[in-house]
């Protein structure tokens, strides 16, 4: 069967961010169906990598989109936050 990868490196200001957005979309990532692919992700200091796999294009294009949007959305949130404190 042919797959699509993408292996995604998003960095963040403080390896104290990147945990806090790895742990936010860590549960999401884990529930994918086994049907539409497979998704991991981890965290390597203040980077947090998507390794994306799915069986088409269209869906890799769709999953990467969605996993970078929920990470800005995480970001953001995280931003707000501490701002607020």
């Amino acid at each position: 069967m042919k797959s699509y990868r993408a292996k995604i490196r998003v960095s963040a200001k403080s390896s104290r961010v990147a945990a806090s957005i790895h742990d936010a979309l860590a549960p999401d990532l884990k529930r994918l169906p086994k049907t539409e692919g497979r998704a991991a992700i981890s965290l390597k200091n203040s980077d947090i990598i998507f390794d994306i796999e799915t069986p088409d294009i269209a869906s890799l294009r769709a999953s990467i989109n969605s996993y970078i949007r929920l990470a800005d959305a995480s970001y953001k949130c995280i931003v707000t936050a501490a701002s607020n404190n």
